[in-house]
């Protein structure tokens, strides 16, 4: 007997995933919960078990493709029925074949490469994807490229966009898949959205150094491991109190700015698989040793590819600490549709004028990326000197 294991709705309103990784090959044999696949959702990578005992007999779909919710992912064959597979239904071919999806405009826009978001406004402005190009990663037609096509000034399919050089030979080639194209697709619609700017200061960590080694006894006892990133959350929440501005987002369709009233940390961490943003939820609501644990079970989850989708939403602003890696300057994309980033360089000793004599310092360089829509440069930096301020009298923080 043949059974269709169809991709299941795993919920955070997913419509369709990604199929980046199969545990299995057609003939293996399966047990219930052994897993099957990993799918990339908008949030995060989820691997799929396996609903029964079986034999792999069909997989419905290729590494890199796109597979919507209720689709068949895979064909078993059970054990004590027709042992021969079953042919793949309709249903089962790649997410960008053919499908009556609601957020099509026609039948050919199903072959296309977009985003369930982008295929319902191109349904809400009466556009034919099926008629223009894509100037997203891969050719993938974005927000903008549905906007331009009902203002009239899109770029059409037939007029032949521009297409990347081939391989030549001993080239070689990396999938453009998982965690990576999903970033490359959230910087992209980042940096067409939002007006970036980037405003720099510097910070004198002397007496954050030593506070935290004060503390370093403390946190050890509770099996904490404490960094400065926790500091860096308390000195931001206390700064976003006077300048709300920057803890928002902005709503183009209302015509509004909201200033959120919780505070979600976004922690950017380098993964096996790419770039991840655990976040860390209700941060002004936690001590500093809270927060330390938190980010250190988060960040643990995402590396270990164990992280799951609620964990990875919901921030408000986020935080990519460089400084351990290097590097002195960087401008870091705004994580949209937050309206603000903030990126830690590297920490060293520096001699630097200080009470009218020459000191060595621990200093470490600030950048602030923000959305030039919602705040401008005197705002941010008065922000970054209130920043600098908190966390140069670190004890106010505790």
């Amino acid at each position: 007997m043949n059974y269709d294991f169809k991709l299941p709705d795993i919920g955070e309103g997913l419509t369709e995933g990604e199929l980046v990784k199969w545990h299995v090959k057609e003939g293996d044999t399966v047990k219930e919960n052994d897993p099957i696949c990993n799918v990339l959702t908008d949030k995060a990578e989820v691997e799929i078990p396996s609903p029964k005992n079986g034999k792999i007999a069909k997989l419905a779909a290729k590494v890199g493709e796109k597979v919507k919710v209720h689709e068949t992912l895979v064909t078993f064959e059970l054990a004590g029925g027709d042992s021969k597979p079953a042919a793949a239904p309709a249903s089962a071919a790649p997410a960008q074949t053919a499908s009556k999806s609601a957020t099509a405009t026609t039948s050919s826009t199903a072959t296309v490469s977009a985003t369930p978001a982008v295929r319902k406004l191109a349904s809400d402005l009466k556009v034919d994807l099926a008629k223009i190009s894509g100037t997203g990663p891969a050719g993938r037609i974005t927000e903008d490229d549905v906007r331009r096509a009902a203002n009239g000034t899109a770029v059409h399919a037939a007029n032949g966009a521009a297409k990347p050089a081939a391989a030549a030979a001993g080239d070689e080639q990396i999938p453009f898949i998982g965690i990576r194209r999903k970033t490359a697709e959230k910087m992209a619609e980042s940096w067409r959205a939002v007006p970036h700017v980037s405003h720099m200061d510097e910070v004198d960590f002397t007496a954050l150094v030593k506070l935290r080694q004060e503390m370093k006894a403390e946190a050890e006892k509770k099996s904490v491991k404490l960094t400065y990133l926790p500091f860096i959350i308390k000195a931001l929440i206390k700064t976003f109190k006077e300048f709300p501005q920057f803890n928002a987002t902005l709503d183009e369709k209302a015509g509004a700015i909201i200033h959120k009233r919780d505070y979600h940390i976004g922690i950017a961490a380098s993964t096996p698989s790419g770039l991840m943003v655990p976040v860390v939820k209700d941060a002004g609501k936690k001590d500093i040793l809270t927060l330390a644990s938190d980010i250190h079970r988060l960040a643990d989850k995402a590396r270990a590819g164990k992280i799951e989708a609620p964990e990875l939403s919901g921030g408000t602003f986020t935080i990519t600490n460089i400084g351990p890696i290097g590097g002195l300057f960087a401008t870091p994309i705004i994580n949209y549709p937050e309206v603000a980033i903030l990126a830690v360089m590297k920490m060293q000793e520096r001699p630097i004028v200080k009470d009218g004599a020459v000191q060595i310092r621990t200093m470490a360089n600030l950048v602030l990326t923000f959305d030039h829509r919602v705040t401008d440069g005197a705002q941010a930096a008065s922000f970054m000197n209130t920043l600098v301020k908190a966390l140069e009298n670190p004890k106010t923080l505790l």
